[in-house]
């Protein structure tokens, strides 16, 4: 994939989901803090509402606050770990840097997670860049800068083919990797004034991928990057590549 000086990327992730051993309780997640809080020193927790409905003479409802997983950012808010029961998750915000640090830095999380949990077997693996294309001007016709996008029919009158803002979400199935991207587009609110913000958002998972070892984890992960810029590169046309150079 070629070196973009601008490259769009607001935030990339690596996903690991798990299964724990039933013993193991949320409290037991403290555990990685002491690991990482020189490097990642803001904590907290992350809760979940839970919903209870109870039967009987008269229907009674509840919902109360369960914490779900801890979340720790570096000094620079730039970079965040999510540790949960369920699994791992290592994000990278702007200004993004390399794949290579990226992935470095998870697997160097990751051993903490995986020595602190012990996780039985690793059931999902994710990818996940999220893009942030700034194109200058007030209006905008998608195929001058996007490969991929909702197409209105040209049978319409030009001012009946000027929409607004949209979502699209197109998962492609990933037959070799046994896996799904999904390519969510959609219009958000612009950062600078004179432009149009349009987000352009891989998703890549794979359900209980087909890795034994850690080495053949990681080289996975090289695997569903890649195919990852070569979406990216097929979605984009050369009026976005200008851009981001």
């Amino acid at each position: 994939m070629p070196h973009y000086e601008k490259a769009p990327i607001t935030e990339a992730l690596i996903d690991i989901r798990v299964e724990l051993s039933s013993d193991l309780r949320f409290e037991d997640l403290h555990a990685i803090g002491k690991h990482v809080n020189k490097d990642y020193p803001q904590e907290e927790t992350r809760t979940l509402g839970e919903g209870v409905i109870q039967f009987g003479s008269a229907l009674q409802a509840s919902a109360q606050q369960k914490p779900w997983g801890l979340l720790f950012r570096n000094e620079s808010k730039n970079q965040v770990l999510q540790v949960r029961l369920d699994g791992f998750t290592f994000s990278r915000l702007e200004p993004y840097e390399t794949f290579e640090k990226l992935r470095d830095e998870a697997r160097r999380l990751w051993d903490i997670y995986r020595d602190v949990m012990r996780p039985k077997k690793v059931t999902r693996v994710a990818v996940r860049y999220i893009n942030q294309l700034n194109i200058p001007g007030d209006t905008v016709e998608p195929e001058v800068y996007l490969n991929t996008y909702p197409y209105v029919s040209r049978d319409l009158a030009p001012e009946l083919r000027n929409f607004g803002p949209y979502l699209m979400r197109l998962p492609m199935h990933q037959d070799d990797l046994k896996g799904i991207l999904v390519i969510n587009q959609a219009t958000t609110p612009p950062k600078l004034p004179g432009t149009i913000s349009i987000v352009l958002d891989f998703d890549l998972y794979v359900e209980n991928p087909p890795v034994t070892t850690e080495q053949g984890l990681w080289s996975f992960f090289d695997q569903l990057r890649e195919r990852k810029n070569t979406y990216f590169e097929a979605c984009i046309t050369n009026r976005t590549r200008e851009l981001i150079r």
